[in-house]
């Protein structure tokens, strides 16, 4: 089979591939009640006030935004991995999507910039779809990234 050899299209590829889980996970948490809002919600407060985010131009941004998170995570975990090897990328993976988390999530809220969740258990939801996101990128890098992209004897 062919191996990716671009970091960047690697990283793209993962991120876009391996969000699928945790976003899916977040439908269904928003679904249930368990969650105040979805990624692509979150991600459309970034730029437009609140009553215009379920609007279909602040659902498509909110989408596009969420997407280019994705993207960007899927680049810095291929970065990571081809710096440190492909050896435990699970959890590796998990640590920088934990990370994002945190930055989205934990930072970004206490600037104000996104909304604090009224559910406390709503961030732990989040933090379980982050490390899915993860572990899953994380998986996708290390089977279908070149063996060039990685430090000899750590594959």
């Amino acid at each position: 089979m062919q191996k990716i050899k671009d970091r960047i299209m690697l990283g793209i590829f993962s991120g876009l591939v391996g969000s699928v889980p945790g976003r899916l996970l977040n439908a269904v948490e928003h679904d249930l009640g368990l969650t105040d809002s979805t990624y692509g919600q979150m991600a459309a407060h970034q730029f437009i006030n609140k009553n215009k985010i379920n609007t279909p131009d602040g659902v498509l941004l909110g989408s596009v935004a969420n997407e280019l998170i994705a993207l960007s995570t899927g680049i810095v975990i291929t970065y990571t991995l081809s710096a440190t090897g492909r050896d435990h990328a699970v959890i590796k993976g998990m640590g920088v999507g934990s990370f994002y988390w945190f930055l989205l999530y934990g930072l970004s809220a206490q600037l104000g910039k996104t909304a604090k969740s009224k559910k406390p258990l709503s961030l732990l939801y989040s933090l379980v779809d982050h490390l899915i996101f993860g572990s899953t990128a994380g998986i996708i890098i290390s089977e279908l990234g070149d063996d060039s992209l990685f430090p000899d004897g750590r594959t």
